[in-house]
């Protein structure tokens, strides 16, 4: 446990020191997205709402019983928790939530697959965002699941399908189901080695025009040589490094790029 945070520790100076503002990208397409896209004043018609749940969701003295099939949680032990726990170690923040909204609206995603919905504050703020997208999230543990589909239904989101179980059970299914997929979040499983795995059963069913998020690529050791691994792989002819998340792009045709980037969204 202390290795992961030694690590994201170092992670994050060495981000620090070789992550670049506009003035030393020389990719239009990169500039654009970091001086205007992701710089935008991101409002969804429920974000009021949803940053009130988020608030209501940290003082939870609610106990749930967690199932956990992946790395697991790295602030409590047991699957008995607090929701006021989860809320505060799981959730992204309001301004990460919002930076992957618009990734998403920029790259017109109509279908959306997310690994790992959480309490489902991130696919709320999405839902909102892209209302005429088609969200599909798969959660591991069904009294998690329970709290999102409460603050979905609470918010009138209708877009949202949500799947109970582990993510190498239900993928498949999930993906057979969906008429494309054009932006995928991976956020549910720590363990490098498996998320390399779930890109690779995803890829067939995306295009050239899908966008790939992974987060917490210094979550661990493992995660940041799953994220290396990504950045190497010839598919890929667009990596960005925001250290909170990496973003991979497919367009055929592309030269070959990876940048380390600082947040223009803070």
């Amino acid at each position: 446990m202390w290795s992961n945070r030694w690590h994201e520790a170092r992670s994050f100076l060495k981000h620090c020191w070789n992550s670049r503002g506009p003035h030393g990208v020389h990719s239009p397409f990169v500039y654009h997205l970091i001086t205007v896209v992701l710089r935008r004043k991101n409002r969804s018609p429920h974000d009021k709402l949803i940053e009130s749940r988020r608030a209501s969701l940290r003082k939870s003295n609610e106990s749930i019983n967690v199932v956990d099939f992946g790395a697991g949680s790295r602030a409590q032990n047991g699957r008995t928790r607090t929701v006021a726990g989860i809320a505060r170690t799981a959730l992204q923040s309001s301004s990460h939530a919002r930076a992957i909204c618009l990734l998403a609206e920029h790259a017109q995603a109509r279908t959306i697959l997310e690994l790992g919905t959480s309490l489902g504050i991130t696919t709320a703020h999405v839902a909102s965002s892209l209302p005429g997208a088609s969200i599909y999230t798969i959660e591991g543990s069904e009294s998690v699941a329970r709290i999102a589909r409460e603050t979905w239904d609470a918010l009138g989101l209708d877009s949202i399908e949500q799947t109970v179980g582990s993510f190498a059970d239900q993928l498949k299914n999930v993906l057979e189901k969906m008429p494309s997929v054009d932006f995928v979040i991976l956020d549910g499983d720590h363990r490098g080695n498996a998320c390399l795995a779930y890109i690779e059963q995803i890829l067939p069913y995306t295009s050239e025009h899908s966008v790939l998020v992974l987060d917490d690529i210094y979550w661990s050791p493992s995660m940041t040589e799953a994220w290396k691994a990504s950045i190497a792989d010839p598919r890929f002819t667009l990596s960005l490094d925001f250290y909170d998340f990496g973003v991979l792009y497919q367009t055929k045709g592309r030269v070959k790029e990876h940048f380390v980037l600082r947040r223009p969204w803070i």
